[in-house]
């Protein structure tokens, strides 16, 4: 079984130190406030559980309604791969997966609605990894998004806790940055094989069926030289996940 703390990106845990000695501060301060507001506003709470779960149950209505359920009798070297890993991660509860259609859109993603977690994969993403047959490529994309739940990125108490955190100017957007460059290298490390983890990364970036076996790894790290300084700052705090010449890059730099 994985380490999952020894694998996490040491940005990460700076940020989420950062985020949660700031929040617990703010929790104990506004700790007699909230005691209030739930006495005393109850009912809304219970609004909010209400909620949540008629939003979880619609999620589930949506997925298995127009998406394809990854199990043992659908798509079984897919699952073969999902229930592996996420043996790997110690998840208790394999995330339900399923295969949605893209609609041009090569990506992927991790959500928890209430106590399930789940996984879509966009079937141009799918198509994209399984086209010339490079199944460790799709297993770094799916190590990544099961990374994500075994983290506790989608953990709806962990976010809670490092809520007020965020109230930190950019803080909160280089902790989601730091979250990505984590799961990656969980997705690298379930995978075992360096390569196929970075061309999976170029891949989405590519998003070319044609183009992808002539990917040059080398290369396309070389054009984080060509990002004006600046400007790259700028893009970065703006942005939710890091640029892909980065998170290839960290790979390339990886070791554990």
């Amino acid at each position: 079984m994985k380490n999952i703390h020894a694998l996490r990106h040491e940005k990460e845990k700076s940020y989420y130190t950062m985020m949660l000695i700031v929040s617990v501060v703010v929790w104990l301060l506004c700790s007699m406030a909230v005691f209030a507001a739930i006495t005393f506003g109850l009912p809304f709470v219970l609004i909010a559980v209400l909620i949540s779960w008629l939003s979880g149950m619609y999620f589930k209505a949506v997925v298995f309604g127009n998406s394809v359920h990854v199990n043992p009798n659908q798509f079984p070297e897919i699952h073969k791969i999902v229930t592996e890993q996420a043996k790997e991660l110690g998840l208790a509860n394999i995330p339900t997966v399923f295969v949605e259609n893209g609609n041009g859109t090569v990506n992927a993603f991790a959500v928890k609605m209430l106590s399930k977690k789940y996984i879509i994969l966009k079937s141009d993403l799918v198509d994209l990894m399984l086209r010339h047959g490079k199944t460790d490529e799709l297993a770094m994309i799916i190590g990544h998004e099961l990374a994500h739940h075994a983290a506790g990125h989608t953990a709806f108490f962990r976010n809670l806790l490092i809520l007020p955190g965020r109230i930190i100017p950019f803080i909160g957007g280089a902790y989601g940055r730091a979250c990505e460059l984590t799961a990656d290298r969980i997705g690298y490390v379930l995978t075992g094989n360096k390569s196929a983890a970075q061309n999976a990364l170029i891949a989405v970036a590519l998003g070319s069926q044609s183009l992808k076996t002539q990917i040059n790894t080398q290369a396309f790290m070389e054009q984080e030289n060509n990002i004006p300084e600046l400007m790259g700052f700028i893009h970065k705090v703006f942005s939710s996940h890091p640029r892909m010449t980065r998170r290839v890059i960290e790979l390339e730099r990886y070791n554990g």
